[in-house]
């Protein structure tokens, strides 16, 4: 296997920093849904007198959880900063079987995830540190995250794409 992006197709440190990030991004929301309260709003995000008013400050969450959910963020961050200093050093060809309108849309979903990958990790840490105020974003960002995986998915699936990247 070759470390970088060629003609063959994605090298190892692509390949690599695409699947620790997948099980970065899956452990992070994992943990995160994992922390909850008993304010009966979920996840610590109520306004009441014990709501949480910002993740780690009030409310039942688990400190643990809390610190494992922070770490990850910041790993996240870490990975995504690689990713893209990484994709600026060479990207392999498009797949073959791919249209024009194809490289359009799976680009813009990449694009997408990469800024996901920044928002959420930086928002929710404004929010560890008690800025209430971007939860909003935060949220949006989950959307937007799991909008630009399922249209990511769909034309690796549909095309059959997931080969390259094993």
């Amino acid at each position: 296997m070759r470390l970088r992006n060629g003609e063959h197709g994605y090298g190892l440190v692509t390949k690599t920093l695409h699947w620790v990030t997948v099980l970065a991004v899956a452990a992070q929301f994992t943990v995160g849904y994992l922390m909850d309260d008993d304010s009966g709003r979920g996840r610590g995000r109520g306004r009441g007198e014990a709501s949480g008013h910002g993740r780690g400050r009030g409310g039942d969450d688990d400190p643990d959880l809390l610190w494992v959910h922070v770490a990850l963020g910041l790993t996240i961050l870490a990975l995504a900063l690689l990713r893209v200093l990484w994709r600026r050093t060479a990207l392999p060809p498009w797949a073959s079987q791919l249209t024009a309108g194809d490289r359009r849309f799976l680009h813009a979903t990449e694009v997408a995830l990469l800024t996901t990958l920044f928002v959420v990790p930086l928002t929710g840490l404004a929010l560890v540190l008690g800025d209430d105020d971007l939860l909003a974003l935060h949220v949006a960002a989950h959307v937007a995250f799991f909008a630009a995986l399922a249209a990511h998915l769909t034309i690796v699936l549909r095309r059959r794409l997931l080969p390259r990247m094993l």
